[in-house]
């Protein structure tokens, strides 16, 4: 199986940036295993360990996996297209994307209108709040219930991040928090 063409990017960051995107994946905050993850017990990760860059690939497939909703989709490990991903977390959110067609805009838009509404301000245009607020902005009563929503949306939050180039080095990775 092949993974979107809009994930690819990930092959190209460090060995600690798809280490944080494995660990929202595969953990809930209380640092137990997600009920829906495959990803810490497939072949990738038994060969190659802690070495996951090289198994971008299948970290990404891992998300297009859990996004769905459906339990015989999940079951079938049907891959669902991370543009689809991403809209429908836009929508969950409430975030107008009329007109917005490509990955990247709708990933500015999403870190755009969550950084806003961190802030309180409307168009601020400030791309800067940290991971942990941004996720806590958008996690409502209803997304924290979701089993789907709260792994996708801090993965997808995260992936739109470093596609905008905005996270650097973490010292302490523990303080990225995975939403339950």
């Amino acid at each position: 199986m092949r993974t979107d063409s809009s994930l690819w990017f990930l092959d190209s960051c460090d060995n600690d940036q798809i280490e944080t995107l494995y660990k929202i994946l595969t953990t809930e905050i209380n640092g137990e295993y997600r009920l829906r993850e495959r990803l810490s017990n497939s072949l990738e990760a038994q060969i190659y360990g802690n070495d996951y860059y090289k198994y971008s690939d299948r970290i990404a497939l891992e998300l297009q996996y859990q996004a769905n909703e459906g339990v015989g989709d999940f079951l079938r490990m049907n891959q669902k297209d991370y543009r689809d991903i991403l809209i429908d977390i836009v929508i969950q959110l409430n975030i107008p994307i009329m007109g917005i067609e490509n990955v990247e805009q709708l990933e500015e838009e999403l870190i755009l209108t969550l950084n806003d509404r961190v802030l309180g301000i409307e168009n601020a245009g400030i791309y800067s709040m940290p991971f942990d607020m941004l996720i806590e902005e958008a996690f409502t009563e209803e997304i924290e219930r979701s089993i789907v929503y709260r792994s996708i949306i801090p993965a997808v939050v995260y992936i739109s991040l470093l596609r905008l180039g905005q996270l650097g080095n973490h010292d302490d990775i523990d303080k990225i928090k995975a939403k339950k």
